[in-house]
């Protein structure tokens, strides 16, 4: 009589298959793992210079137009210089403007911060509706501010940053003393403007740091609001560069400033722990680091030509 066939798996043989079978996937899991870290560390790493990129656009973009329509010394029609409602502060303190740039050096934490004024675009624009000629006080404009969608907050009610308003066609802020339809002025036209013209809003803007869980957040405060652009940067440092051609870190004269150096030290989001940052990173007269952390760094910097500031 035959024996019967046994198909099965003994005990032994089974235990050897799961420990092969482990093995195998533990190797699978490792090379998968160190995928998947060094995915996330590209990932981190364009993400990294992409921001870089963006803030250092954002910041050039703005203070190219430091003192556009306004000239290095904004005076108002009758004489001083302007005076906003820094209305983004406790108790909407209220700040003269002396000059359009107004550089700060090295704060308590060590980094430069700027202030810059120029005129800038209502949106939607605001434009005159008919001409006006030379000690008119009021300015009939293309449609009500502060109406528009979007446009809650353009000029006035107090307290609001935007107080005083350009025309388009000569360097001078006039007061804004109520706005509608018709613009009341606090002083006469200085001279003859025709219809069409744009009315800009005069607009201070502060570039700053302030520490933030370990590195700081990167403002711009319009002296309204304030808008975070970043909350990991490590460092920033401006100089200026002076009619002679020689880069400063503080300016003599201002109206001799022709172009302002921004330099950032951003900072990766996510630490990376097979990294370790042991470099030195000098912006403007300043140094930073070496960190000894697990986050990656970039520096980036760019001189931006003020065209329009110290040459009226």
């Amino acid at each position: 009589m035959k024996a019967p066939n046994n198909f099965g798996f003994s005990l032994v043989e089974l235990v050897i298959s799961m420990a092969i079978a482990a093995i195998i996937g533990s190797m699978l899991l490792s090379s998968m793992l160190s995928f998947q870290s060094r995915t996330l560390a590209e990932i981190d790493r364009d993400d990294l210079h992409k921001r870089a990129e963006r803030l250092l656009r954002f910041a050039v973009d703005d203070l190219r137009d430091t003192a556009l329509l306004i000239g290095a010394r904004p005076r108002t029609a009758t004489g001083p210089a302007p005076v906003l409602v820094h209305d983004s502060l406790p108790g909407d303190p209220h700040e003269t403007m002396t000059d359009a740039l107004l550089p700060e050096y090295g704060d308590p934490t060590g980094h430069d911060a700027v202030t810059i004024l120029k005129a800038i675009s209502f949106s939607p624009h605001l434009m005159l509706a008919q001409a006006e000629g030379p000690g008119t006080t009021a300015l009939t404009l293309d449609r009500r501010p502060n109406r528009a969608p979007g446009s809650s907050r353009e000029i006035l009610p107090a307290p609001e940053a935007i107080s005083h308003v350009v025309l388009g066609n000569h360097k001078v802020c006039y007061q804004v003393l109520a706005a509608d339809q018709t613009l009341q002025l606090n002083a006469g036209l200085l001279r003859q403007v025709p219809a069409g013209i744009e009315v800009l809003g005069l607009r201070a803007h502060r570039l700053y740091l302030q520490p933030f869980e370990g590195s700081n957040r990167f403002y711009r405060d319009n002296f309204t609001s304030r808008e975070i652009l970043d909350a990991c940067i490590d460092g920033m440092q401006l100089e200026y560069l002076m009619k002679n051609g020689h880069l400063v870190d503080e300016p003599g004269s201002l109206a001799d400033v022709r172009g302002i150096r921004i330099s950032l030290l951003v900072r990766s989001r996510q630490a990376e722990p097979s990294y370790l940052d042991s470099r030195a990173y000098t912006l403007g007269d300043r140094t930073y680091g070496p960190f000894f952390d697990h986050f990656r760094r970039i520096q980036i910097s760019e001189l931006v030509e003020i065209k329009n500031h110290g040459l009226s």
